[in-house]
């Protein structure tokens, strides 16, 4: 079962695409699932400017890249490094436990992101 949250993001999945000139490029993938995400990232005047992605995974995973673009779009490199797991978690609200690899795959896109270099 999908709480509101995944449900809403995997119906409706936000930033969804590619940026034909992204300043960084993320590529990560799940090796428990088989789950990849491939991100562009486009920055403007120290900011995340616009973030899109193609996914490739369960639903839950697609949802939560969704969420993660949705959140990080319009921050600093910086204020992405200081989200805390805690933060991370409440995210994606209540997950099943055959979801719960999605909490490993949001935290690697937060870490693959706050090491991006400030813009």
């Amino acid at each position: 079962m999908y709480n509101d949250i995944i449900a809403e993001h995997f119906m409706n999945p936000r930033n969804i695409g590619e940026l034909e000139h992204p300043d960084e490029r993320i590529s990560i993938g799940n090796p428990i699932c088989g789950d990849t995400i491939h991100l562009g990232v486009a920055f403007k005047d120290g900011r995340i400017a616009d973030m899109k992605y193609k996914a490739y995974g369960c639903a839950t995973s697609i949802a939560t890249v969704s969420v993660f673009s949705e959140f990080a779009i319009g921050k600093s490199v910086s204020e992405i490094r200081k989200t805390s797991s805690e933060d991370m978690e409440a995210m994606l609200g209540e997950l099943e436990p055959n979801q719960m690899h999605c909490l490993d795959i949001l935290s690697e896109l937060f870490q693959s992101l706050g090491t991006v270099k400030e813009v």
